[in-house]
């Protein structure tokens, strides 16, 4: 699968303007106790963002943004301390999930092994993300019977209201990706302002978008 078409399976349709700023940016508090990033974390972090964001002739992929090494400066400074007890037992649990599917680390897997562990990941958060709606559903309407079948991890994680792990990973790839140097100017389109504004741009299907 071309690089593409793997993103767009993957981002779920998510535009580059991705993420609204509010909900970037609203988590983001100080006195928070982060949970420690080791340089294993790092490199898992920067394997999985690759292999979302991978670098093609034209444009550099996730590595180039040291995507690991922004997750941990963003989970560390802007998750609550449930966000990122979430997103530190996602990674232990992600590890897992790489060992007794194909006995070995996701950075030793092949391309196409990578992508398809992290499409079953999408998968389960998909899952995740309807059990969770199906909760609050039914708690908006005083049905505490129809919640949705969850194991105990997973109901804790939802009283939390905390995404899937695997969502908050490609959310931060994403942002952190096309808001870096290399993603901004590289693989969008760039002019440095002060510019001038024109309401008017030709565009072309299949061109890139353009940074913000």
């Amino acid at each position: 699968m071309k690089r593409r078409g793997f993103l767009s399976s993957i981002a779920l349709g998510i535009p580059v303007a991705i993420i609204s700023t509010e909900v970037i940016f609203s988590s983001c508090q100080s006195d928070i106790n982060a949970q420690p990033f080791s340089v294993d974390d790092i490199h898992l972090l920067d394997e999985i963002g690759e292999t979302i964001i991978p670098a093609t002739d034209s444009s550099p992929g996730a590595k180039a943004a040291k995507i690991g090494e922004f997750m941990k400066v963003y989970v560390t400074d802007c998750y609550t301390a449930s966000d990122q007890e979430v997103f530190s037992e996602g990674i232990l649990s992600f590890r897992k999930l790489c060992k007794n599917t194909y006995g070995k680390d996701f950075l030793e897997l092949s391309v196409s092994q990578k992508r398809d562990i992290l499409k079953a990941v999408e998968q389960d958060a998909q899952q995740y993300d309807k059990i969770r709606a199906e909760r609050k559903s039914a708690a908006a309407n005083g049905d505490a019977d129809q919640t949705g079948k969850a194991d105990s991890e997973e109901k804790n994680k939802m009283k939390s209201n905390a995404d899937h792990y695997f969502t908050m990973i490609k959310n931060l790839t994403l942002f952190g990706y096309f808001t870096s140097e290399p993603g901004a100017t590289k693989a969008l389109r760039y002019t440095q302002t002060p510019g001038y504004f024109s309401g008017n741009v030709p565009y072309k299907k299949g061109e890139k978008s353009w940074a913000i």
